[in-house]
């Protein structure tokens, strides 16, 4: 990993763990999402099962509810979230939380017999050595279970701030047929894959724009030189996304995948 890649990996940490107090009461697209992977979840036994990206782990609590017998290691890039898990006891159990980067997963090869992930791989940019790394820890006859938002995601936005400047405001999200094109390079392939659209209204941009900060979302990958927004730009953006306007409030579309794939058993 270059070391533009580790900033950009420490900078998606910081702006997830200035979001730690807030998450909750903000992520409730987020815990939707999740509870709809969960009902897609196999009946399994699994001895070792790793969460990605659990925030402040309202659905690894769940996770080890549903698996009871199962060991489960909570990761999160950003050690503020975890913090705030272990004070809210969402870490019970055989749970332990770690703080790590799932491009660097704390695990030895074949180890994991359920990855689990939601709401957080869209933040990883290098989507091979994801798809790489997320194979390499995965037992033979493994379970990935992953929902994440894809391509169309946040596209009003993304328009809205075409209007005003060139710079990226936006994160990048892939398509879902490029997870399924690397994690399948990678050696698994997909049993369950769909995409949902979610639209979401909000009364003025800046209530998108708090709700984004609340949840850390509202980082983007590879940019320059993010700077403050002028009165002025800001006002252009307003101004550009009034025209998108509804009967309904100011539109905000999420394109969520839920998928989950399988390590091929050993022969």
């Amino acid at each position: 990993m270059s070391e533009r890649d580790r900033a950009g990996r420490r900078a998606v940490g910081e702006s997830f763990g200035r979001a730690a107090r807030s998450y909750d009461a903000h992520a409730t697209l987020q815990l939707a999402a999740a509870r709809t992977l969960l009902g897609m979840l196999p009946e399994m036994t699994p001895a070792l099962a790793l969460d990605i990206g659990v925030g402040t782990g309202p659905v690894t609590r769940a996770l080890c509810e549903r698996l009871p017998g199962t060991r489960w290691l909570a990761l999160d890039i950003a050690e503020p979230m975890l913090r705030e898990g272990v004070t809210r006891g969402r870490f019970v159990g055989q749970c332990q939380p770690v703080c790590a980067d799932a491009l660097q997963l704390p695990l030895a090869a074949a180890r994991a017999d359920l990855i689990w992930s939601s709401f957080a791989l869209q933040w990883c940019d290098d989507l091979p050595a994801l798809a790489a790394e997320i194979a390499r820890v995965l037992a033979p006859g493994g379970t990935f279970a992953v929902c994440l938002p894809v391509a169309g995601t946040l596209d009003e936005l993304r328009a809205s701030w075409a209007e005003v400047d060139d710079a990226p405001h936006v994160n990048h999200f892939y398509r879902a047929d490029d997870w399924r094109a690397a994690l399948g390079d990678a050696g698994l392939y997909a049993d369950i894959a769909h995409t949902q659209q979610i639209r979401e209204h909000y009364p003025d941009v800046r209530a998108i724009g708090t709700r984004l900060r609340a949840t850390g979302a509202h980082h983007v990958q590879r940019s320059v030189s993010p700077g403050l927004t002028s009165r002025r730009r800001y006002a252009a953006l307003q101004a550009a996304y009034e025209r998108r306007r509804t009967d309904a409030g100011l539109p905000l579309t999420w394109q969520v995948h839920y998928a989950i794939f399988r390590q091929p058993p050993t022969e």
